[in-house]
């Protein structure tokens, strides 16, 4: 008996113990939670911020079960104005310019309303950005001369303005090239397959693209580092690179454009709702991160690699607690929210 009862003393000290040990730590943090849906704007079905908000709707869904509507609305002049209605929440894109003119109201934005509610997220993959044709005998940007090319996207000024740019670096003038306007890369490689151009300056890794390449291959045509340097003076999140044979529908090693996709959100969404999307989706990195090859690129270092317009403030939270919101970025994104708006 006396055995047994020193069993049970024993026991309800540790008990009691335990208890006092549970009572003095302080509660954990309850973790916000997402609105039970969100809506995601890319590019067209089968581009590469579709692939990337598909990826990521799987895991948010999983783990939090909120519900991801991802819509293919095309360029960002199409979603921007969506963010401003709340029908848009995050957008993937391959648009910082754009996100960055929205954001001040600066050019198309001037007639669009003036700023708009857009902010960064986090930066994601490197992608190539050019021009590929169906005409194997154009070797160099001079060789489109007198030829139909697609190059215009409404509201796409790293289209619109960098096209011309790059040409005229190249030697040539607009007028000798016809540059024609297209709503999304599904009609230019539609119009490419009908023979009503020659080419077209976009991604040239998606799958419209690479499925074109199929039935008509497609090259790529060099764009010199010299040449991309100085398109960087205008648009600084340029950079010169060697495309890599074998990338989509490359064929051979040649020097390109390369360019920062990334996600935006709305400037007014909560805080706690960025931060926990982010954190959601970073924390279960190795469950995306080999569903496509780019997918590699989408982790919380890379994420701030590029401040190219004002950051979210609940994607600045969730960096500053993982330690990688550093003074470099503090100072870049507060000469940003200095600039004037409208």
């Amino acid at each position: 008996m006396k055995r047994q009862g020193l069993v049970w003393l024993t026991l309800t000290v540790i008990l009691a113990l335990l208890v006092g040990a549970c009572a003095s730590r302080p509660a954990p943090k309850p973790v916000a939670k997402l609105p039970p849906v969100m809506s995601i704007a890319t590019a067209g079905v089968g581009t590469t911020s579709y692939i990337v908000a598909s990826a990521f709707s799987e895991v948010i869904s999983k783990y939090t079960g909120t519900k991801i509507t991802v819509e293919p609305s095309g360029a960002a002049a199409r979603w921007i104005p969506l963010m401003k209605t709340k029908d848009i929440d995050l957008a993937i894109h391959c648009s910082t310019t754009d996100v960055r003119d929205a954001y001040y109201g600066e050019f198309y934005w001037k007639d669009q309303g003036g700023p708009q509610p857009v902010m960064q997220v986090a930066i994601g993959q490197d992608q190539p950005f050019g021009f590929t044709t169906v005409d194997p005998n154009i070797k160099s940007l001079a060789d489109l001369k007198g030829k139909k090319v697609y190059a215009y996207m409404r509201g796409m000024r790293i289209l619109n303005d960098l096209v011309p740019l790059i040409l005229k670096e190249a030697g040539v003038k607009p007028e000798d090239v016809e540059l024609l306007t297209y709503a999304d890369v599904n009609e230019a490689a539609k119009g490419i397959q009908e023979g009503k151009a020659i080419g077209v300056w976009y991604i040239p890794t998606v799958l419209p693209i690479v499925e074109l390449d199929r039935s008509k291959p497609l090259y790529g045509i060099p764009v010199p580092a010299g040449i991309v340097n100085k398109a960087k003076e205008v648009f600084p999140e340029l950079h010169p690179e060697i495309w890599q044979k074998g990338d989509g529908i490359n064929k051979s090693d040649m020097p390109y454009v390369f360019y920062p996709c990334a996600m935006a959100g709305r400037a007014d969404l909560e805080p706690d709702t960025v931060y926990t999307f982010l954190d959601t989706v970073f924390s279960h990195y190795d469950e995306y991160k080999d569903k496509h090859p780019l997918m590699k690129w989408w982790t919380p270092e890379r994420a701030i690699s590029v401040i190219a317009s004002p950051v979210q403030p609940g994607a600045i939270k969730y960096f500053k607690d993982k330690g990688l919101w550093k003074d470099e970025q503090e100072k870049l994104n507060q000469k940003l929210l200095s600039k004037p708006r409208g």
